[in-house]
C-alpha cells in the first residue's frame, strides 16, 4: 500500500503537495450527460462501489507529467483485491478527451495541483493523510520510505486486504491531526452492518519490539491559504 509521486522532475512529493486527478463521469458515449464528479488521490486504491460488478477496486496514477509540451497521461486499472491482482491491463488515458473510464461510464480527466502555493478553481482542496513507519521506537531516525502511505480524508471508500474496505475522515480540529478510521470487515463496498471505528491522533504509535517497523505516525494535511505567486494549471 505504499505510494509515492513526483511533483516535478527529480523531486518527490509529500502529502502536503502533489497532483490529484479530477474525473467527471458521464453516462453517455460522448460525455454530454454528466453523472458525477470525483477528486482522486494519485496512487490510492479505491473501491469500485456500485460503478461496476466486475472488479473490487481501481487505481489512477499519473505517468506522464506534460514535460516539454507533452501530454499528461493517467494510467487507470481495475483489480480483484486491494490493488494487487489486476483484472485488466492498465489503460493509459490522456487528460482532456472523453475516454472509457470507470465501469460502464465515460469520463474526462483533469490534473489539479495540491499545495499552499496553488489557489483557484484549477487547484485541489483534497485533504490527505501521510503514514510513516520508522526503524526505531519513538518515531526516531529515518522513516521507511517504501512503506510510506497516503490516504484521502473525505470519507472515500478504499479497498483493503481480505475483501474488506475502509474510510478515513478528517475531524474538524484546526491544525491538529485527528482522523476517524472506519473499517468494514469482509465487505469491499463500505456497507457492512457492523463497521469498526478507530480514532487516530498525531502521535507516535508503538508497533513491533524486535524487528522494524517499530513505530509509526500519522500526519494530516489540509488545504491552506496560498502564499506568494499562485501556481496555474496546465492547458
Amino acid at each position: 500500500l505504499a505510494a509515492a509521486w513526483w511533483c516535478s522532475l527529480g523531486r518527490l512529493c509529500g502529502a502536503s503537495e502533489g497532483w490529484d486527478i479530477a474525473a467527471s463521469l458521464y453516462s453517455d458515449q460522448y460525455c454530454f450527460q454528466r453523472y458525477e464528479d470525483l477528486l482522486l488521490l494519485d496512487g490510492a486504491c479505491y473501491s469500485t462501489m456500485a460503478y461496476t460488478n466486475t472488479s473490487s477496486a481501481f487505481r489512477v496514477k499519473i505517468v506522464s507529467f506534460g514535460y516539454r509540451s507533452g501530454d499528461w497521461i493517467v494510467d487507470y486499472q481495475e483489480f480483484s483485491d486491494d490493488c494487487n491482482t489486476p483484472v485488466m491491463a492498465a489503460s493509459s488515458l490522456p487528460v482532456g478527451p472523453c475516454v472509457n473510464f470507470l465501469g460502464r461510464y465515460r469520463g474526462t480527466l483533469q490534473v489539479k495541483k495540491r499545495g499552499g502555493r496553488c489557489d483557484g478553481g484549477n487547484c485541489s482542496n483534497l485533504a490527505v493523510a501521510e503514514q510513516n513507519f520508522y526503524y526505531e521506537k519513538g518515531c526516531r531516525g529515518d522513516s521507511m520510505i517504501h512503506l510510506r502511505r497516503f490516504v484521502p480524508l473525505q470519507g472515500e471508500c478504499l479497498a483493503m486486504r481480505n475483501g474488506s474496505s475502509q474510510r478515513f475522515i478528517l475531524m474538524p480540529d484546526q491544525n491538529e491531526t485527528r482522523i476517524q478510521r472506519v473499517d468494514h470487515p469482509e465487505d469491499d463496498k463500505c456497507s457492512s452492518l457492523f463497521p469498526v471505528d478507530y480514532d487516530i491522533v498525531g502521535k507516535c504509535y508503538t508497533l513491533y519490539d524486535k524487528v522494524p517497523p517499530k513505530s509509526f505516525m500519522w500526519v494530516a494535511h489540509r488545504k491552506v491559504a496560498a502564499i506568494g505567486a499562485a501556481w496555474r494549471a496546465p492547458r
